[in-house]
C-alpha cells in the first residue's frame, strides 16, 4: 500500500468537497435564518445540539468497527470484515431502537418552553418537533455508519463528497419550499432536513458494498466474540464521546437558558467562522488514523514519525488562516450574515482562536493514540475535563454576562490533553520500536 498517495488523495478530494461544503453551509445559514427568523433559528440549533448528542451514545462501537475493520483488510480477511460489519449494524439498530423508546418517553415529561426558554410556541408543538427531529436522528445515527466504512478503506474523501450531495439536495428543496411559498416552520424544516438525510444515507451505504463487493452485510454473519471485541474497545471511546458531548454540546443549552435563544444565534455564528479551520484541518488528518492502524500491523514506524511532523508543519497553515479570520471577523460577519445581525461579546473572538489551534494541534497526537488502541489515559482526561465544564460555564457565563464565559471554559477543560496528549504519543512510539526490534 503507498500511504502517502492514498494520503494526498484524501486530502486533495477531501479539501475540495469540504471547502465546496463550507461555502454551501454558510449560504444555508442566512437562509435558514430568513427561513425561521433568529429567535427560532436558536431554538432549531439548539434542539438539534440536544438531539445530536445520539451521535456520541453508539457504545464506541463506531470507532471500534473503524479500528478492528481497517486492521481485518489489512490482513486480508474477509470473513472476520464482514462479520465486524454486520455486527455492528445489528448492535447500533437495537441501540437505536432503545434510545428511541427512551426519548419518546422522555419528551413527554420535559416542559420545553422552560427547557428551551422559549414561549413562542405551544408545549405541544415543541414536544412534536422534538420527537421529529429524535426521530429522524435515530434513523439517520444507525445509517450514517457508513461513514466509519468508508474511513475503514481509506476513503475518507467520499464522506466529504457525500456530505456535499446532500447538502445541494437540501438547498434544492429549501429554494423550492420558498418558491411555492409552502409553510415555513420549525416542524416543515426537520421533515425536509430528516428524509434528505435518510435518502443519502442509504445511497452512501449502497455505494460501499458496491465498491466493496467481497464484503457484505448479512444477519448470518452476526458474530458475539466480535461484538464483544468491538464493545470492550468501544467502550472506552464511548465514555471519550460522552465527554465531548458533555463539553461542547452544552454550551448552547447553558446560553439558552441563562441568556436567552438570540445569544445562541451569536455564539453559534461566531463559532461556525473558527469551525471552518478545524473542519478543515479535520479533513486533512481523517486519512491518517486509518493509514496509521495498517502502518502498526505493518510495524512502519518511519513513517509514521514522519506523517506526525508532516501534519505538524500543515498545522502552521491554520494558524496562519486563524490569524486572518480573527483580524477580519467583522467584515466576515458583515459580509455572510448581515450588518448588525450578530452582536459579538469581548472576548468570544479571542477565545475561538485559542480554542480552535488546541483543538487542532491535540487531534495530530489524538489521531496516533486512537489508531493504537491505547486510549486509557486520554478518557481519563476527558472524563476530568467533561466533570468541570459545567460548573465552569455557568460560573465564567454568569461572571461575564456574556457567552464568551462558555468557551472560556472549553479552553480550560482541553489543556491537559494539549500537553499530554504529544507526550503519550512519543511515548508509545519509542515502545513500539522497542518491541519490534525484540
Amino acid at each position: 500500500m503507498e500511504r502517502n498517495k492514498i494520503q494526498k488523495k484524501n486530502i486533495l478530494f477531501g479539501i475540495t468537497f469540504k471547502g465546496i461544503s463550507v461555502l454551501l453551509n454558510f449560504l444555508l445559514v442566512p437562509i435558514l435564518i430568513f427561513y425561521l427568523g433568529k429567535l427560532e433559528y436558536g431554538v432549531w440549533i439548539t434542539v438539534f445540539s440536544i438531539v445530536n448528542w445520539i451521535f456520541n451514545f453508539d457504545l464506541g462501537i463506531g470507532q471500534g468497527l473503524r479500528n478492528k475493520l481497517t486492521e481485518a483488510l489489512s490482513n486480508n480477511d474477509l470473513t472476520k470484515s464482514g462479520q465486524i460489519i454486520s455486527t455492528s449494524y445489528i448492535f447500533i439498530s437495537l441501540f437505536s431502537f432503545l434510545i428511541l423508546i427512551i426519548g419518546v418517553l422522555m419528551i413527554l415529561f420535559l416542559n420545553f418552553q422552560e427547557l428551551l426558554n422559549y414561549k413562542g410556541k405551544s408545549i405541544s408543538y415543541l414536544q412534536n418537533f422534538v420527537f421529529l427531529s429524535l426521530f429522524f436522528t435515530v434513523i439517520n445515527f444507525t445509517l450514517s455508519l457508513y461513514k466509519k466504512l468508508y474511513l475503514a478503506i481509506h476513503k475518507s474523501f467520499m464522506i466529504e463528497l457525500i456530505n456535499v450531495f446532500f447538502q445541494i439536495f437540501y438547498l434544492g428543496v429549501i429554494g423550492l419550499w420558498f418558491y411555492f411559498n409552502l409553510e415555513k416552520s420549525l416542524i416543515s424544516l426537520i421533515i425536509i432536513f430528516g428524509t434528505i438525510n435518510f435518502i443519502v444515507s442509504i445511497i452512501a451505504t449502497f455505494i460501499f458494498f458496491k465498491i466493496q463487493e467481497k464484503v457484505s452485510f448479512s444477519l448470518k454473519n452476526f458474530n458475539l466474540k466480535e461484538g464483544k471485541l468491538l464493545l470492550g474497545l468501544g467502550g472506552k471511546f464511548f465514555v471519550i464521546n460522552i465527554c465531548l458531548l458533555i463539553i461542547l454540546s452544552t454550551d448552547n443549552i447553558i446560553i439558552s437558558n441563562l441568556l436567552g435563544p438570540s445569544y445562541v444565534t451569536d455564539y453559534f455564528t461566531v463559532q461556525k467562522v473558527f469551525q471552518f479551520l478545524i473542519v478543515i484541518f479535520t479533513v486533512v488528518l481523517s486519512s491518517s488514523w486509518g493509514l496509521y492502524s495498517e502502518a502498526i500491523v505493518n510495524k512502519d514506524f518511519k513513517w509514521i514519525k514522519r506523517n506526525i511532523k508532516k501534519m505538524n508543519y500543515y498545522f502552521l497553515g491554520i494558524i496562519i488562516l486563524g490569524s486572518i479570520l480573527f483580524y477580519f471577523i467583522d467584515d466576515i460577519l458583515n459580509i455572510w450574515i448581515g450588518k448588525n445581525l450578530v452582536e459579538v461579546p469581548k472576548g468570544l473572538v479571542l477565545c475561538n482562536v485559542f480554542y480552535t489551534f488546541m483543538f487542532c494541534f491535540t487531534n495530530i497526537y489524538m489521531f496516533f493514540i486512537n489508531a493504537t488502541n491505547k486510549i486509557n489515559l486520554q478518557m481519563y482526561l476527558y472524563v476530568f475535563g467533561a466533570i468541570i465544564n459545567i460548573p465552569l460555564s455557568i460560573f465564567f457565563v454568569k461572571l461575564m454576562g456574556s457567552s464568551t464565559g462558555v468557551i472560556l471554559s472549553t479552553i480550560i477543560c482541553f489543556i491537559p490533553l494539549l500537553i499530554i496528549m504529544p507526550i503519550q504519543s512519543k511515548k508509545i512510539l519509542n515502545l513500539f520500536e522497542k518491541e519490534s526490534i525484540i
